[in-house]
């Protein structure tokens, strides 16, 4: 390093200090549970119920107590009829699901006359199973009526995490904290509540019946309210219409002291409701348009309309302070974090507001799509999770085209569905699972991302109008009912076969199409080889794996074809010109040296890669003439390529002479994947800040370009994707230590402190991040006490992600203390304490600490046992961030005091992970930062970069 770059080093560290951040663009990767798949899944079907037995009809009669009752506070006492048959002749056990604390008694009775149970043994239960077992002194009779009396106790959950039946908290316009009750049983968790059938194919009819104290007036259910009785001792008992057929998951209520209508219309039958706290009235107005809007497009397109469902069903939608998941279905109410029904032009940031669009679409898309008809057992997951999510992006985007959802498709499923699903680990979309640790995990990336993207690939293939039809055959044919991946193959083969739609694919068999997709993992590379002076493209396919060592699978896929070149650009053509069944094939363009690029718009769920001259030419384009490659192509070349170079198919240096272009764009589909590839290669250098500093100069200039043309002031008028680009790109450059960027952003910061001056929330991230980062314990103070106070849950989730940026490590300290305690919601702990890592570099140490003195108090608070594993994913994702001397202070302290854990085995196999990339790291820096130097106009001096060139000079 030359000493006047050192001298502009020292010159520059006078303006700027501080160091940047790390930040995981799409934040940490999803966790495997561990220890779960040590047995044999043939083994693991002792899980699921006999279908001996079946459920018709429940009256469920349930007494919630709160702080009144002082013996059992928070409590509940239970009593259900369930209307039961046999299918099977000499049924002598009834085996039906129950999660609750007591059984208290068991009868069965038969025409008004009392069935006798076995003296001795009347009913077992067998908590590893979640099993009641009724045993009975003679079999059933077949197809006949019983009606089945059980009555037991439990105790409310405290908090949303481990489901069933939890109480919430909330504090008043007047400064006081109130209590509700609410439900939370998908996927297994109705057994918490009352015992039941608890898997989705046992549909049956519901009708609850809730006490409670006359003061929790705010009640709502499933269905409309029938009627209100008074009891004794100031309660009211509610009762509520029956419900449709439905799944016992499906089945909700909410018990409040003051949650009111915050919104609604009522020109609908049943009336559109918004739901909420007291102190959100007027707050969801934006939350009423996407649900109305949404209902209509829905009933249109699947041709049922919601009214026509049930004559009592709901059609509300609950803002709830606490919840687990973003939102969930429950039929007629269904129930959302706060954070995306509570939306504010001048408090919610872009991304938010984005994503409850899509969030309401999904959920209402489940209407039909997981309750009208509901998938037979888990394993077909992706049939709820698919569609909803499909038409999540697919309706908004026809209702809302101001958010442009359509060309999100790709950054939000389809690239997310790419890098997950080239693991050697991967699973197919129709899965086999049985234990509830297997059914949670298959709540994952593949149902939800790759359901949808398999969809709208076939959307293409069968086109727009077929797929409709297809949609409605098979909502009619199976009604009220549960189904299975044929009875939807079913409804696609009808329909196709209706509308010719498939005809012009010679040989072409959609059931082999379907069942590849369906039930095998992966997803193909295409290779292509261009001939220009001929023009003919030779094309082979291959499973695609991101390990380079991994073992070739021999899989084939049926792979849409599509492609555009330079004299015809005709990306907006999505109707595949081939369909591609075999190892190799051969198809033609006009003879000419031109770029040629396949995959439309990237709809096809499949990468691409090419001889060099065919990349040259595409890079040559990239480089002088970008516009002429539509932005969703250009996004899919960056996605492809950094998962070319991961595998070793692409050298870095020819990566990099690529993705030169990114130094003159500014497109938002484009940045997304450069950054998440980008961030992916820093996290490997973590442990050579010099090496990092120096990638980190290289990204820096290549960003400079979109830094600014996208600038710091918003523009009123600015569509959402700009707004969105706005936020991603500068909250990445002030993460990097862009000088301007972090000046910029620490004085408005100041600005707010010392003059309340108003941030607009579409550069409040990096206003507030970097305000604390280069800030002091009088900035700290300021935005904690901001964030207590706060009442929207979008401000107060940003405020917590920027006081775990704080560098005094007694700052973090406080800020972690904080997610022990009420002050951050049981959802956003494992948020929070992921911030605290994602906010400096050094950071991890000061985590590591917290955690050997606190790991207690986190099991505790983060709640050990709810089906996600929290405490798993904090304590491998610590392991990321530490240095090799704290991975070593790390498992000395993992083997000797942890060793009998449930988080044991996923902490030391992180710690391996961790180990492994920095081995990565090391062997491959020289090779990344010559290759990233080469396409870099010019270094961007960071301030990382400052500081390391600072020390260099010192050795000088």
């Amino acid at each position: 390093m030359s000493k006047v770059i050192i001298a502009l080093g020292f010159m520059l560290i006078a303006i700027v200090s501080g160091d940047h951040p790390v930040y995981w663009y799409r934040e940490f990767e999803e966790i495997t549970p561990v220890g779960d798949e040590n047995v044999a899944r043939s083994n693991q079907t002792v899980y699921r119920l006999p279908q001996n037995v079946v459920p018709l009809e429940y009256d469920i009669y349930i007494d919630l107590y709160f702080a009144e009752r002082t013996d059992r506070p928070f409590s509940y006492d239970g009593k259900e009829y369930i209307i039961i048959q046999a299918l099977e002749e000499n049924v002598t056990q009834i085996v039906l699901h129950a999660n609750v604390d007591s059984i208290n008694a068991v009868s069965l009775l038969t025409s008004g006359l009392p069935v006798t149970l076995n003296p001795i043994e009347p009913f077992t239960i067998e908590p590893q199973y979640h099993f009641l077992k009724i045993n009975l002194q003679q079999a059933l009779a077949i197809r006949t009526n019983y009606s089945l009396m059980i009555d037991y106790s439990s105790a409310m959950n405290e908090g949303p995490m481990k489901r069933g039946i939890w109480r919430g908290w909330y504090t008043d316009d007047n400064g006081n904290e109130r209590i509700y009750a609410t439900t939370h049983f998908q996927p297994y968790n109705a057994r918490q509540a009352f015992p039941c059938w608890d898997e989705p194919l046992f549909k049956a009819v519901f009708k609850l019946h809730l006490s409670r104290p006359e003061n929790y007036s705010g009640t709502f259910s499933n269905t409309r309210m029938e009627s209100s009785d008074r009891l004794n001792g100031s309660r009211v008992r509610d009762n509520f219409y029956a419900t449709p057929i439905m799944s016992s998951y499906l089945v909700t209520f909410l018990i409040s002291e003051s949650f009111v209508v915050i919104a609604q219309d009522t020109s609908f039958e049943p009336p559109i409701r918004i739901i909420g706290r007291s102190n959100t009235v007027g707050l969801g107005k934006q939350a009423l348009e996407f649900t109305v809007d949404m209902t209509k497009y829905l009933e249109k397109y699947f041709g049922i309309p919601y009214s026509e469902l049930h004559p009592y069903l709901n059609n509300d939608h609950v803002s709830s302070p606490d919840w687990a998941s973003a939102g969930t279905e429950n039929w007629g109410m269904v129930s959302y974090r706060e954070l995306y029904m509570i939306l504010d032009p001048r408090e919610t940031i872009m991304s938010v507001e984005h994503y409850a669009a899509t969030l309401v679409a999904h959920e209402l898309t489940h209407t039909w799509f997981g309750n009208l008809i509901t998938c037979y057992w888990w394993s077909n997951t992706w049939i709820n999770e698919g569609f909803a999510s499909y038409f999540g992006y697919a309706a908004t985007n026809e209702m809302f085209p101001r958010y442009e959802h359509n060309d999100h498709f790709n950054s939000r499923y389809l690239q997310t569905s790419l890098s997950v699903d080239s693991s050697v680990s991967t699973v197919p979309m129709n899965h086999d699972v049985n234990t509830p640790a297997q059914v949670t995990g298959h709540f994952g990336t593949i149902s939800y991302s790759k359901g949808a993207s398999f969809l709208r690939m076939t959307v293409d293939l069968i086109t727009p109008e077929t797929f409709r039809k297809a949609c409605q055959y098979f909502l009619r044919n199976n009604a009220y009912k549960a189904t299975d991946q044929y009875d939807l193959y079913n409804a696609f083969a009808q329909a196709i076969k209706e509308d010719g739609t498939l005809e012009e694919y010679s040989g072409f068999d959609f059931a082999e199409y379907y069942r590849v997709w369906v039930n095998e993992p992966g997803y193909p590379l295409l290779t292509v080889e261009i001939n220009h002076a001929t023009g003919q493209m030779s094309v082979s396919q291959e499973r695609f794996f991101l390990s380079a060592s991994a073992t070739p699978s021999g899989q084939l896929y049926p792979i849409p074809i599509s492609f555009s070149t330079r004299s015809d650009p005709d990306f907006n053509n999505l109707k595949p010109l081939h369909m591609m069944t075999s190892r190799e094939a051969t198809y033609r363009k006009t003879p000419r040296e031109e770029w040629v690029i396949f995959n439309n718009l990237q709809h096809g769920y499949y990468r691409v890669t090419y001889d060099e001259k065919s990349w040259n030419l595409i890079g040559d384009a990239l480089l002088n003439d970008p516009e002429s490659i539509h932005y969703l192509n250009r996004a899919q070349i960056v996605d492809d390529i950094f998962a070319l170079m991961r595998s070793e198919r692409m050298t870095y240096d020819f990566g990099f002479k690529i993705l030169r272009f990114l130094r003159n764009e500014a497109n938002y589909h484009v940045w997304n994947p450069a950054i998440s590839g980008y961030t992916w290669l820093r996290n490997r250098l973590r442990h050579m800040p010099d090496g990092q500093a120096m990638f980190d100069s290289f990204i820096l200039s290549y960003m400079e370009h979109a830094i600014d043309t996208l600038g710091f002031d918003v523009d009123e008028y600015e569509t959402p994707t700009i707004s969105l680009t706005r936020q991603e790109i500068l909250h990445f450059a002030c993460m990097l230590g862009h000088e301007k960027c972090v000046r910029e952003s620490r004085e408005r910061f100041i600005a707010l402190r010392n003059n309340n001056s108003w941030v607009d929330p579409k550069i409040r991230r990096n206003v507030y991040v970097t305000g604390i980062r280069e800030g002091d314990q009088v900035d700290f103070q300021f935005l904690r006490n901001r964030m207590l106070n706060s009442n929207f849950a979008n401000d107060q989730l940003e405020m917590l992600r920027a006081l775990g940026a704080a560098r005094d490590p007694e700052l973090l300290t406080q800020y972690l203390q904080l997610t022990l305690t009420k002050a951050v919601r049981p959802h956003d702990k494992v948020n929070s304490f992921n911030f605290a890592l994602l906010g400096n570099q050094e950071n991890a140490h000061t985590v590591l600490q917290f955690v050997k003195n606190n790991v207690n108090e986190m099991r505790a608070a983060y709640v050990e046992d709810a089906p996600h594993n929290p405490v798993h994913t904090c304590l491998s994702n610590l392991a990321a961030y530490l240095v090799e001397p704290l991975l070593v202070e790390y498992e000395d302290w993992i083997r000797s005091t942890q060793s009998n854990s449930l988080q044991f085995n996923t902490a030391i196999s992180a710690i391996n992970s961790a180990r492994n990339n920095m081995a990565w790291g090391s062997a491959n820096v020289e090779t990344i930062l010559a290759a990233a130097r080469d396409g870099a106009v010019h270094v961007m001096v960071s301030t990382a970069l400052l500081v390391t060139m600072a020390v260099l000079a010192l050795f000088v």
